[in-house]
């Protein structure tokens, strides 16, 4: 079992420096000519950071905790989502988009399976 977290870890680990951690919207406020930048982590970037941890001020723990917290019920994929608004990394709307909140889940199941 731990050399299959390791392997999925270190997969992870290569996509992550593979594939850019954040998406970057920008538009332009018309009212006061200013420009407004949103970051959007990518569904896997913020499955990675929970697991490492980075939500436990929100109340999701770390690691193996995640997961056993996750098979329980006790957090979900839409908590991982309004932890992350809560930090801004994430738009609101992430909250609501169902394409979103689906890889958001199919990540976690892949964490939780190997």
């Amino acid at each position: 079992m731990k050399f299959a977290i390791l392997g999925v870890l270190s997969v992870l680990m290569v996509s992550a420096i593979t594939a850019p951690t954040l998406g970057v919207e920008i538009a332009a406020d018309r009212g006061e000519n200013s420009t407004v930048v949103r970051y959007q982590l990518r569904p896997f970037n913020l499955v990675y950071l929970a697991y490492q941890g980075y939500f436990r001020d929100q109340g999701i723990p770390g690691y193996s905790a995640f997961l056993a917290a996750y098979e329980a019920g006790r957090v979900s994929a839409e908590d991982l989502v309004q932890s992350a608004v809560k930090k801004n990394k994430v738009s609101p709307e992430a909250a609501t988009d169902r394409s979103y909140l689906r890889a958001v889940k199919s990540y976690i199941e892949s964490l939780r399976k190997d």
